[in-house]
């Protein structure tokens, strides 16, 4: 069952943004709710899973108020975890009252068979509910790096004062949060990334060129050193050709030299999300 303190903060997080947003949905969090009303008339799950259905409910209820699309996936991944505990407790639930009635009856083959039967699918729930809450604190890690959900996945930005000036060697700020991104990419091996570097205005526009490029590939080859197999990686150097701010003033400068991170979504394809 997904952790109540996790749904709590999640209700909190609704409630802070207020009303006037409008609702909005994604794809997964049509996906998991729809999931979610498959099995709420599910005889099974109705008879032997009545406290995680019931906290499945209260997930899907929040999920219909999802204020932004970050909300929404994180709220789509609760409701997952929370469907999947379900029927993962209801099937053990029936196993076991399954093997009471094989006790009764004294089948001693059948009462084996399904004993490790049973064994097994305990096995199993602890399995995925430790997956689950290692994958939702990898995400939480993320989210303090201040990873963001967008169109083309969650987007991680390292700022220029985690490269050496006018260098693309990563510094020490920069190396943790590649050694967190690590893990995490460790942990969902069908997740592809791409990895752009971007500058400010100053120098020419070859040089800037270069040096994006150069401190993209060495965001890359920190990750690679870590076990993230390179054929999941594609770099990009912009230059100066995509600014997030105005040039004008050093500050802007600053917020437009980075090296943007992009974690795509499950099944995306890097040609897809390509400048």
């Amino acid at each position: 069952m997904i952790n109540k303190k996790i749904i709590i903060g999640s209700v909190a997080a609704v409630m802070l943004t207020g009303c006037a947003s409008a609702v909005v949905n994604t794809a997964a969090l049509t996906k998991s709710q729809q999931a979610y009303e498959k099995i709420q008339h599910d005889s099974r799950i109705q008879q032997y899973a009545v406290p995680s259905l019931f906290q499945a409910g209260k997930l899907y209820r929040l999920s219909k108020q999802a204020e932004d699309a970050s909300q929404a996936d994180h709220l789509a991944y609760l409701l997952d975890r929370e469907v999947g505990a379900a029927k993962e407790s209801a099937a053990a639930k029936e196993l076991a009252v399954k093997l009471e009635e094989l006790k009764e009856t004294k089948t001693k083959a059948l009462l084996d068979a399904k004993e490790n039967e049973l064994l097994q699918a305990k096995e199993e729930a602890r399995r995925a509910k430790e997956a689950a809450q290692g994958l939702e604190q990898k995400y939480q890690q993320l989210q303090e790096l201040n990873a963001k959900m967008t169109d083309r996945g969650l987007v991680l930005t390292l700022g220029d004062v985690l490269f050496g000036s006018n260098k693309a060697t990563l510094m020490r700020g920069g190396m943790r949060a590649v050694e967190k991104l690590a893990d995490f990419l460790a942990e969902n091996e069908t997740r592809k990334v791409l990895i752009e570097g971007h500058t400010d205005n100053v120098g020419s526009s070859s040089y800037n060129l270069d040096l994006s490029l150069r401190r993209a590939e060495s965001v890359a080859n920190a990750l690679i050193t870590r076990g993230i197999d390179k054929s999941r990686i594609v770099t990009k150097g912009y230059g100066e050709q995509y600014p997030v701010t105005s040039n004008d003033s050093a500050a802007g400068k600053q917020q437009n030299r980075r090296v943007e991170i992009v974690i795509l979504n499950e099944g995306d394809k890097l040609e897809d999300v390509l400048r």
